[in-house]
């Protein structure tokens, strides 16, 4: 039971910094955002070589698209606000 909850642990932590990373790869428009392509790619990297199952790389995929998405969206709404201040 331990054990699969510390794979669990991982495999959300790894998921979400991938995701983060193609958010930001996504929503920044400098030189500096092949650095966040760079470290998704790092971070996909040492995950395939931590985790060799399939089940948990299709996992790793699938919930970094997921958080991706989630980014996304957040940094969507945060712009959105930011620029559209509340009508008096």
């Amino acid at each position: 039971m331990r054990d699969s909850v510390r794979t669990s642990f991982w495999v959300m932590l790894y998921a979400f910094l991938a995701g983060i990373s193609l958010a930001l790869f996504a929503h920044i428009g400098d030189l500096i955002k092949y650095i966040f392509s760079l470290l998704a790619i790092y971070i996909g990297i040492r995950f395939f070589r931590r985790f060799e199952t399939i089940g948990l790389r299709v996992t790793f995929i699938v919930l970094a698209i997921v958080f991706y998405f989630l980014a996304a969206i957040c940094f969507a709404v945060y712009t959105y606000v930011k620029e559209n201040p509340v009508p008096a």
